[in-house]
């Protein structure tokens, strides 16, 4: 009998129990048949661990990850996974009922492939500045696979075969960007689902989002860091435009789709210069501190 798995779901985690069951509730509930795909959730030492979550899912496979970072828990799962093909997943994300049968499609004319990510609030009639924010510019998934060359890893689809040769995802970059664009320079092709989905929770208020934008400021100045004067003439260049691309991006707020009122279009604008300013001047402090 042949018991290797057409897909195995990849999910790091940390801390996230309450999401990471949701998820997993989610993962149970696919259209696809469940001798098809396998999970596989890679932690990174949760405090007090998560027994009843390995109760409650007796199919799940849980390792452990002791590296932290998300991009060593990837990797722990992925060394991990027998399918022959790859969907990497967040564990505070929530899959459509045929995420998996709509993503294995996605791979048929590709070797990566990303899905849609719907961001979700916790009061649709009244989200914070900061949902409302999130709801017009996180996870622009369209965007990053067809014109920046990359997919979110929170719904990113892969061939195994694509995925071994790509290699491992690093610690301390923009893994999934990274990753993404390794795989796009090796020839491999990344393309829109647009019929795959997962939904994610939008950062509630400014310190989640600053702890999001903290570590993507850091692992882009990973990039520009000792490469001279070239660079950091390259880096302050990018802090002076993050700033003086509020303005255009507030036509993005003004006519977004996701937006219902002049209120909640109103609160993101504000959320968006304050945090466009915010970078610029995170980004040159870290210039300024060598």
């Amino acid at each position: 009998m042949n018991n290797i798995p057409d897909i195995s779901v990849v999910i790091p985690h940390f801390n996230q129990l309450r999401q990471l069951e949701k998820c997993l509730a989610s993962l149970e509930r696919q259209t696809l048949e469940r001798s098809r795909y396998e999970i596989i959730v890679a932690d990174n030492a949760t405090p007090g661990g998560f027994e009843h979550l390995r109760r409650a899912f007796p199919n799940v496979r849980f390792v452990e990850a002791a590296e932290r970072g998300a991009a060593p828990a990837r990797n722990k799962a992925l060394a991990a996974a027998s399918g022959d093909m790859i969907a990497f997943i967040d564990s505070d994300c929530v899959a459509a009922q045929d995420w998996l049968e709509t993503g294995i499609e996605g791979l048929r004319d590709a070797e990566l492939s990303g899905g849609r990510i719907i961001v979700t609030v916790e009061k649709e009639s009244a989200p914070t500045p900061v949902e409302a924010f999130e709801r017009v510019f996180a996870f622009r998934q369209r965007d990053y696979v067809e014109k920046k060359k990359f997919s979110a890893t929170a719904n990113l689809f892969a061939r195994s075969k694509a995925a071994r040769a790509i290699g491992s995802f690093t610690n301390g970059l923009s893994e999934d960007v990274d990753w993404c664009r390794r795989g796009v320079a090796l020839g491999f092709r990344l393309a829109f689902n647009d019929k795959s989905i997962v939904s994610h929770p939008a950062r509630r208020d400014w310190s989640e989002l600053v702890r999001k934008w903290e570590r993507i400021v850091a692992e882009r100045w990973a990039g520009f860091e000792g490469r001279g004067l070239i660079g950091a003439s390259a880096w302050l260049g990018l802090a002076a435009a993050t700033a003086l691309s509020t303005a255009p991006h507030l036509l993005r707020v003004a006519t977004s789709a996701e937006l219902a009122s002049v209120r909640d279009r109103a609160a993101a604008a504000s959320v968006l210069a304050r945090l466009r300013w915010w970078r610029a001047r995170r980004m040159a402090s870290l210039l300024f501190a060598k």
